[in-house]
């Protein structure tokens, strides 16, 4: 069996018990430093730990679950909300991939099965929205110019001098950013484009190009080709990204500000959204950021995008929860708007939500409006400034769940429909 790392739910436990690692290994029986190593993911969580655990501070052993079986557990208990919670994880732990088999068996006979957008948003999900080949190679190709406005330069003297392709600036256009004239040999970029969006566009069309055997080998996991297809440019995107914000510089200044969205968006040049999309794909082994979630919906709920490193579930069918913070962001433009946030299962998250508007349209035309949130494991909170001056406690956070379909509250002054699983 895998051994099982468990340091931060450990700590957020111990923190919100108001307990030192003294007082908590004296209550559980161990050493100081055994539970300050377990703390630290120095040493795997073994059965014996996990019971004292359980049975001392009274919490479900799936409490300890790491994220991707937490993710797996809420999917679970959506699937089959009849079954008890702690047989569902215990059926998690000790057979994941028949856990697997059981989550796909509704898309053997569901339409939507076939849809590419939920076929790649999955990809992306069970990638942990990190590809490591194509992130090193953006950043190996960002770093050849120093600066923001060479890269730039560099972008467009590489097309020309690797594929033959001239770059022409502020092309009229009412349509897409960027266009690629095959037959001119040209790409078009569209006027009023910022210098962050223009090296966006650039090395988009770069990644496809010149890195397309990369892409290739990791659509080939996906089932169909126009999954394929969708599949190559949300992957063009991701290398775009990582070229206009690459993963040194970004994580730095990360780490520097806080993770203050604004502070790094202004280094960058970037919006909010991509910048926020950006923080949440920082996986690289042994240069972790603080996992995030990231989510962008209109004011109906409707969620566009989505991506988590965390164990955050999203429900898989009715609307978002009501209370969630997201969708406070409409009611306070331009500003940021936070929250503690508890789930059924207990884990405590704090968000950040914003609204944030598309261009201008013309007069009499509204413009797109969405509210882009990103959420991490309040475990975490203490690295972000946007933690400052919060009761971070479970007992004051806000409780909010997956969805009604899915949430257990039967309490809750937002409940819209009863639920389908077992209320508490």
């Amino acid at each position: 069996m895998a051994k099982h790392y468990a340091g931060a739910r450990i700590h957020t436990l111990r923190t919100h018990r108001g307990l030192t690692q003294v007082e908590m290994a004296r209550k559980l029986g161990i050493s100081t430093s055994y539970l300050n190593q377990l703390e630290n993911d120095q040493r795997p969580l073994t059965v014996t730990v996990l019971l004292q655990l359980t049975r001392v501070f009274g919490v479900e052993a799936s409490f300890f679950s790491s994220d991707a079986q937490q993710r797996t557990l809420g999917e679970l208990a959506e699937l089959l909300p009849s079954v008890a919670d702690d047989e569902l994880a215990n059926f998690a732990h000790r057979f994941p991939s028949i856990a697997e088999a059981v989550l796909s068996i509704p898309s053997l006979i569901d339409a939507s099965s076939s849809n590419p957008h939920l076929i790649v948003r999955d990809f992306f999900q069970d990638n942990e929205n990190y590809f490591h080949d194509l992130d090193e190679a953006a950043e190996r190709f960002a770093l050849q110019a120093p600066s923001r406005q060479l890269r730039l330069t560099r972008l467009a003297a590489a097309f020309d001098r690797d594929f033959g392709y001239s770059v022409r600036f502020n092309q009229p256009s009412a349509g897409a950013r960027s266009v690629v004239d095959k037959h001119a040999r040209e790409i078009r970029l569209r006027a009023g484009l910022t210098e962050a969006q223009q090296t966006f566009e650039l090395s988009y069309h770069y990644g496809r190009i010149a890195h397309a055997s990369l892409i290739d080998a990791h659509v080939a996991q996906i089932g169909n080709e126009p999954a394929r297809e969708l599949g190559r440019h949300g992957l063009g995107q991701y290398f775009a990204a990582a070229v206009t914000m690459p993963y040194g510089e970004i994580l730095t200044a990360a780490e520097a500000t806080r993770y203050d969205i604004d502070m790094i968006a202004a280094q960058f040049g970037t919006g909010f959204e991509s910048t926020c999309q950006r923080l949440g794909t920082l996986q690289r082994p042994g240069e972790r950021a603080v996992p995030f979630v990231f989510v962008r919906t209109d004011r109906a709920g409707n969620i566009s995008k989505r991506q988590s490193t965390t164990s955050f579930h999203f429900s898989q069918r009715g609307g978002t929860c009501p209370l969630w913070v997201v969708h406070r962001a409409f009611e306070t433009s331009n500003r940021v708007t936070r929250q503690v946030s508890v789930m059924p299962d207990g884990r405590t998250y704090l968000w950040m939500a914003r609204m944030v508007q598309g261009p201008p349209l013309g007069f009499g035309t509204p413009r797109q409006e969405n509210a882009v949130a990103l959420g991490c494991d309040a475990a975490y909170a203490d690295r972000l400034v946007y933690a400052d001056g919060l009761d971070l406690s479970p007992t004051s956070a806000t409780p909010i769940g997956p969805g009604c379909e899915t949430c257990p509250r039967s309490a809750c002054p937002q409940r819209a429909f009863p639920a389908m699983v077992p209320t508490q």
